[in-house]
């Protein structure tokens, strides 16, 4: 019998080669298996692995199952760096599932634990605002959508061409705002 350890790790090689039925079975089995062994931290980070790979596969209800109360637990734990993945995680769900206000709520709250990260956690931070800004469009929230996608194209260190071109023009936009 695999250990919980064992089973994580066999997860995220079948993650790595895109063969996410298989990883999700492992990482089911090592969250029960941590569980099982009075690891909850452990667990929780096995849900959330199950969680990306329920993302990968567009299924948006299993995601949001999967994710549902593990930020509480890296919280409750002081874990910072896995609370914020794990409320990143859980917006990205909610959007799925067309719960928009929630999810905004949540891509809110993982850009402030990002930002409390520092700088190293930038690039995430830019994905959680670029997510905002879709949101925001989609609640009509025009204004606010073009200040979420600038926000996260200003942390972002690497822009494809089309984001260069955005950028610049967001940037015009706001200048001719600021007259």
């Amino acid at each position: 019998m695999p250990t919980a350890t064992q089973l994580k790790e066999t997860g995220l090689s079948y993650f790595r080669l895109d063969q996410y039925a298989d990883a999700a079975q492992r990482f089911s089995e090592a969250a029960a298996a941590f569980e099982a062994d009075g690891q909850p931290l452990d667990a929780a980070e096995m849900r959330n692995n199950l969680g990306v790979v329920r993302l990968a596969q567009k299924d948006w209800a299993g995601a949001l199952a999967a994710v549902e109360g593990t930020p509480a637990v890296f919280k409750a734990a002081g874990d910072a760096p896995r609370h914020a993945h794990a409320v990143g995680n859980l917006a990205r769900a909610l959007e799925g599932v067309e719960r928009l206000d929630e999810a905004a709520a949540a891509y809110e709250q993982a850009i402030d634990l990002y930002a409390a990260l520092g700088p190293a956690e930038n690039e995430n931070r830019a994905a959680c605002y670029k997510a905002l800004s879709g949101i925001q469009i989609k609640q009509d929230k025009k204004f606010q959508a073009l200040a979420s996608m600038q926000s996260g194209l200003n942390l972002s260190k690497a822009l494809s061409a089309k984001e260069k071109t955005l950028k610049g023009l967001l940037d015009q936009v706001f200048k001719l705002m600021a007259r």
